[in-house]
Parts: C-alpha cells; sequence; structure tokens
C-alpha cells in the first residue's frame, strides 16, 4: 500500500533495483535491463524525498539510492497494482544481490532465509559457594593473612545465612590445608556473643579462624 511518502508501484521497484545494484544506473539500463525509466515528475519526486540522487551524464541521466532511500527499506514499499514485469525485474535484481551476498559468505539461501531461532534461555548464574563466601569475609576482616578472626565476626559479616547451612560451611571449610578453626585457648576472655557464636566440630565449640598458608 502507499507510503507516507505515496510512492507508486513503479518508483518503488526502481528503489529496488537501486538497492540491489548498488551503484548509478542510467536511464538507458533502466530501460534496456528492467523495461523502464526514471524520469519527470517521478525522478524529481524521489530527489526531493532524499531517497534517490540523479545527475546527468553526458547526454543520460544517472541514479543511485540516496541515504534516505537506504533508510526507507525500513517501510513497506506500495507493490499494489504494480506491473508484472517492473515487479518482476525488482524481485530478480534483489534476488541475484542475495545471491552475490551468499557467495561472498559462503553460505546458502537455505541459510540465508532460514527462520530466526530463538536462543535458549539463559541459566541463571550458580550462586557462589558458601566456603567461597567465608574466604572472602574471612580476607575482608582480617589484618593479615593468617591472623585470627573471631566465628562471631564471620556470623556478623554472613548474616543472611542460616546458622546450620553456615556451621556446615565451617565444618568442610576446616579440611582444607590452608584453613584453621581452633577453640579459644584462654576461655576466661570469651565474652557470651563470642560463646554463642562458635561452631561445634567434633563435640568441641571453636571460636576462631585462620586462613593462609
Amino acid at each position: 500500500m502507499p507510503g507516507k511518502d505515496d510512492l507508486t508501484p513503479t518508483e518503488s521497484a526502481i528503489l529496488v533495483v537501486l538497492l540491489a545494484e548498488a551503484r548509478e544506473i542510467s536511464n538507458k539500463e533502466l530501460e534496456t535491463r528492467f523495461g523502464f525509466t526514471l524520469t519527470g515528475k517521478s525522478k524529481d519526486k524521489l530527489n526531493a524525498l532524499g531517497l534517490i540522487k540523479s545527475r546527468r551524464l553526458g547526454r543520460v541521466f544517472v541514479h543511485e539510492l540516496d541515504s534516505g532511500g537506504w533508510d526507507r527499506f525500513q517501510e513497506p514499499l506500495n507493490f499494489d497494482g504494480a506491473r508484472p514485469r517492473a515487479f518482476g525485474a525488482a524481485l530478480a535484481t534483489l534476488l541475484a544481490a542475495v545471491r552475490r551476498y551468499v557467495d561472498r559468505k559462503h553460505d546458502s539461501l537455505a541459510i540465508a532465509f532460514a527462520p530466526e531461532i530463538a536462543a535458549p534461555p539463559a541459566r541463571p548464574s550458580a550462586a557462589p559457594d558458601l566456603t567461597d563466601r567465608i574466604r572472602a569475609t574471612y580476607a575482608a576482616v582480617a589484618s593479615t593473612p593468617r591472623a585470627w578472626v573471631s566465628i562471631r565476626d564471620i556470623r556478623r559479616e554472613l548474616d543472611d545465612v542460616p546458622r546450620p547451612e553456615l556451621d556446615g560451611a565451617l565444618r568442610r571449610l576446616e579440611q582444607a590445608a590452608d584453613v584453621n578453626i581452633v577453640p579459644e585457648s584462654n576461655q576466661k576472655t570469651l565474652s557470651e556473643d563470642e560463646r554463642a557464636a562458635a561452631v561445634l566440630i567434633g563435640d568441641q565449640p571453636k571460636h576462631l579462624l585462620a586462613i593462609g598458608v
């Protein structure tokens, strides 16, 4: 159907030909190869709309797509009631351009016209392992590597983690060669919250964590 620029079917066919050829084409070539020319009102109209650029070369006009012409293909063209020869010329020229493209890409027409396949939904990223979070928390809290850090301080930083889960992660972490979890040697120095925060490992409450080799 006609668009806002009210293109005729022949004008639409000319735009397709200029698109597919992607070069200047003379009126003589348009008539010989495609059976129509671009003159008079249509030429002036397409130039005024910024769809094509025309210039005189010797005794004939030559035409090529202007920047507006390339953009015009973002919207439907008008081929309602198009003359068969004009429509056929536009289609044949466009298909020839597609063949040139797939030959350059070493593809096939089947690939060029294959339907779009939706990408599978992205899998949610796996949550970081809780032992990795404990290590990161230790690194942020400890004054130096291998410094002793209270289990209470680890719990405070990871207060979003249920206690049973954090206890299990601490027990797994203790198996690592660079990890030590020990009880406070001087139990009298422990505060009530430090006692309450201890993790039970092997039936023994342990209050301090050190990581590093």
